[in-house]
């Protein structure tokens, strides 16, 4: 792989990544943890619910084309193995052990890993009849993964032309949006509950 198709698919992965990042923010935010809006967004389930199913499967669609393993994909797995065949042309700021560190992040995730190829492939792409394996994905791992791919991906971009890339604003912004949107419909709530007291007053 020469150098500038390294620098293309690393801008590819960036946007699989910050995706993925936004669905994950916006869901994180939609799994409210207080009774009042839980019951506001309950109010037009038919809507919310669908909402964090469709954000959930696409945040773990995103993170699973991360680490795929096809060679016509772009993906971390590949461009680490790219930087490892080719370190000095590809990746000339990076030392072999900056490199051995990314894989073995990659290593002590292997077990998640599997289980989202697993859901991804059974559940996601195509719904099989019978699933062989576990598939289970807790949210506070799939947090963790997150977290992680920020890391290596920012330590490839570095090794490769010294440039980092900031996700939080990306984050925080579906985040705050996601929020706003939960208190408005709290709010909303809170006047209808206002009227139909007033209403049962004057009766």
């Amino acid at each position: 792989m020469e150098p500038q198709e390294f620098k293309r698919q690393l801008v590819e992965l960036r946007k699989i990544i910050a995706d993925g990042i936004a669905y994950f923010s916006a869901w994180r935010s939609l799994r409210v943890g207080d009774e009042d809006s839980a019951q506001a967004l309950n109010r037009y389930r038919g809507l919310f619910l669908p909402a964090q199913i469709a954000l959930q499967s696409q945040t773990l669609m995103q993170f699973a084309k991360v680490f795929d393993k096809h060679p016509k994909t772009i993906s971390l797995r590949n461009l680490l193995t790219a930087a490892k065949e080719n370190r000095q042309n590809l990746t000339p700021h990076a030392t072999q052990k900056d490199l051995q560190d990314i894989e073995q992040k990659i290593n002590d995730s292997e077990s998640l890993l599997i289980r989202l190829k697993r859901y991804r492939d059974t559940r996601l792409a195509h719904h099989d009849a019978i699933v062989a394996g576990d598939t289970s994905l807790p949210y506070g791992e799939v947090n963790r993964l997150v977290e992680e791919v920020k890391s290596m991906y920012n330590s490839l971009t570095k090794g490769h032309d010294q440039s980092v890339t900031s996700f939080e604003q990306l984050a925080r912004d579906a985040q705050r949006h996601t929020s706003e949107v939960v208190r408005i419909m709290r709010e909303e709530r809170d006047r209808a509950i206002q009227r139909i007291s007033e209403a049962d007053t004057m009766t």
